[in-house]
């Protein structure tokens, strides 16, 4: 009766072991690709945000810098034309 209750316990064991690999892992997988994907669209928008913030008052600076650029260049041209 103990041999018996010993080979029951080891063929469960095998099934169990053998059923493991095909059944658990592709749906965790699919789970850490979906998981990944939303990950990295809040790391996308996050990092758009930031180079938004930051690009913008870059930009105004070099508009302000060309704008003044541009005046003293004409105001050489108008003291050179004198």
């Amino acid at each position: 009766m103990l041999k018996w209750f010993y080979r029951v316990l080891a063929a469960a064991a095998v099934s169990f072991l053998l059923a493991l690999p095909t059944t658990g892992c592709t749906k965790s997988e699919e789970k850490q690709v979906e998981e990944k994907g939303r990950i990295e669209t809040i790391t996308d928008q996050a990092a758009g945000t930031a180079v938004k913030k930051i690009r913008t008052p870059m930009d105004k600076a070099r508009a302000t810098q060309n704008f003044g650029n541009d005046r003293l260049e004409e105001m050489d041209k108008a003291l050179q034309k004198q």
